[in-house]
């Protein structure tokens, strides 16, 4: 049986060490992201999602890449695009390091062709809804489309591993409490 997992993060600019790729948080944030990949292939995984956004989610899916290409090859990336336009205002560096991953990628899902309001929660849910687990950097006490995401799998009763990019603490949240 195939298994599956999300990813969701956050932007650079709501990361301790922003875009400071030599910062040693950072290279430790990718390590973990290394180690939580290859741990989940052990475990059956196969398929792993990515948003594609700036920031973790690009991170996210260039290190499955650098496992797919190294040691695994029978897994598979799949970028899921909210809106054709997401990196039409990014910067030409986050530009190319995009189109690099979704040309990479063993699929891309488009959501839509143009922005709407709630494209990018609704480019979260399909992930979640797909997956059967969630990994997420996220920090705590943060609201946006992380914390959405993570509360959207944990009402989804999904597997979430949490690693908080300040402490670069990872923890598995504690199933829903379902009725009985």
């Amino acid at each position: 049986m195939r298994k599956k997992l999300a990813f969701t993060g956050h932007r650079p600019e709501s990361l301790p060490f922003g875009e400071n790729e030599n910062d040693q948080r950072y290279i430790h944030l990718k390590a973990m992201l290394l180690t939580e990949i290859t741990d989940r292939v052990k475990a059956g995984y196969d398929t792993f999602y990515t948003g594609c956004a700036r920031g973790m989610d690009i991170v996210f899916g260039t290190q499955v890449l650098l496992v797919k290409k190294t040691a695994c090859p029978h897994i598979r990336l799949i970028g899921v695009v909210p809106h054709e336009g997401q990196a039409n205002h990014w910067t030409e560096t986050w530009r190319k390091r995009y189109f690099d991953l979704l040309e990479q990628a063993d699929d891309v899902v488009t959501l839509s062709t143009r922005y709407f309001s709630g494209c990018y929660h609704a480019r979260n849910r399909y992930m979640v809804d797909a997956a059967d687990a969630l990994l997420a950097v996220c920090r705590k006490g943060t609201s946006g489309g992380t914390q959405y995401t993570v509360k959207y799998a944990w009402q989804k009763n999904r597997e979430i591993v949490v690693i908080d990019p300040d402490s670069l603490e990872r923890r598995l949240l504690p199933p829903r409490l379902t009725a009985l």
